[in-house]
């Protein structure tokens, strides 16, 4: 099936004024101005279409249209066929091609052909692809599925999109927009420390995720006054890190708050028993910097950056090396400030931000695979993820999600 995209004013505009949709709108500017194919990585609902659609229309010259197919209808027999319709209808315009991670190896290497010769060009399209992450290529696809990745990186402009929790200024400017489209919505009023809740929150399926969380909250609340109390009644999983509820001016009394664990450097753990039998494997994992600093309670600068950089890219496979070059200090020094402020080395600082990540993706979707939350949060390694992660929470992955599942 052929597919035209209609896509709404609405649906065109960013809202928002952070700094990360500052560099994006910018990031967008520049790449829409080129011939080449572009790639965009980004995580469910943080708007890789709509990216896409705005490549296509900065340029006043472009006249064709803007066709959407998604990877997964292609067929194995009439792939050649499909890809030489789209390029007709998307003539003089721009054919967006999404989820090209759900590609076989023999499809991806038949749309190479419209990479590697003048096929498009002719008709001056230009092609743009996505994927959900760069870690969530399919097994599928190759016998090395990094052969994907490099091969993308080497042939097309990349562009990454950011998170909402990086876009986490923008959460109110998202509201206030929603209001205007939802009179329901419109009713609702967020406190100080409701918003604070809100932008402390990870946000796994960005956009989206925050829009049908205010359109639950029209229906099961009776107060539009809303604070962190009533949002951590409704949505659990806000709490789950522990952070919001020493945030200030957050109370500490919400009766669905669940306990968490502090982990010492050797991975041993301390597990409080949650009073509700049907939490009886939920264990929150916790890392609290504040706990372990100096008493003048601040973060060494470099640290600070480190820290703020695997919060963003915890999925990479990061080094010690290339952390230490981000906050501008040798990895020997880096190493000694993990120890000594944080109470545990860098990998350990790793390994408990992506656990945490995981029990984050599996309280959210109960129903996600084992294998897809191990490369969501930058595990390589299946069986390794299956013994930290139960090191750490104290049951494996699989009675972790299906205890969720249940409930």
């Amino acid at each position: 099936m052929l597919t035209e995209l209609t896509v709404t004013h609405e649906e065109t505009a960013w809202i928002g004024s952070s700094d990360a949709l500052f560099q994006l709108k910018t990031r967008i500017n520049k790449l829409a101005h080129s011939d080449l194919p572009i790639h965009i990585v980004g995580e469910p609902g943080s708007g890789k279409q709509l990216a896409a659609y705005q490549i296509y229309r900065t340029p006043s010259y472009k006249k064709g249209k803007f066709v959407s197919f998604c990877c997964k209808e292609f067929s194995e027999r009439n792939l050649e066929k499909q890809m030489k319709g789209l390029i007709s209808q998307a003539k003089r315009g721009t054919l967006y091609l999404k989820n090209v991670c759900h590609l076989t190896s023999l499809q991806f290497n038949d749309i190479k052909h419209y990479w590697l010769t003048d096929v498009a060009q002719k008709d001056d399209v230009q092609l743009i692809t996505s994927t959900t992450a760069q870690n969530q290529l399919n097994a599928h696809l190759a016998s090395d599925p990094d052969e994907l990745l490099n091969w993308l990186q080497y042939h097309c402009l990349e562009l990454s999109m950011p998170t909402l929790a990086q876009r986490c200024d923008d959460i109110a400017y998202l509201i206030d927009h929603y209001k205007t489209t939802n009179d329901k919505i419109a009713a609702l009023n967020f406190d100080a420390t409701a918003m604070t809740v809100l932008k402390n929150y990870a946000w796994p399926n960005n956009v989206k995720q925050l829009k049908r969380c205010l359109e639950k909250l029209t229906f099961s609340v009776d107060d539009r006054e809303i604070n962190a109390d009533i949002l951590l009644r409704n949505f659990p999983s806000m709490n789950h890190n522990g952070e919001i509820s020493n945030a200030p001016g957050i109370t500490s009394n919400n009766p669905h708050s669940q306990p968490t664990i502090s982990l010492s450097s050797d991975d041993t753990h301390t597990v409080e028993q949650p009073v509700d039998s049907m939490y009886s494997h939920e264990h929150y994992l916790q890392i609290d910097i504040n706990k372990t600093l100096t008493p003048s309670n601040r973060v060494h600068p470099a640290l600070g950056k480190a820290l703020s950089y695997i919060e963003v890219y915890y999925t990479h496979p990061l080094s010690l090396s290339e952390v230490a070059s981000h906050a501008c200090v040798s990895p020997s020094h880096l190493s000694y400030l993990f120890k000594r402020y944080v109470g545990q080395s860098f990998k350990q600082t790793l390994l408990k931000h992506r656990i945490r990540a995981a029990m984050n993706l599996f309280r959210n979707d109960p129903y996600s695979q084992v294998t897809e939350v191990c490369d969501d949060v930058g595990f390589s390694d299946l069986s390794f993820f299956v013994r930290k992660f139960k090191a750490v929470v104290g049951v494996s992955p699989g009675v972790y999600r299906d205890q969720r599942a249940k409930h």
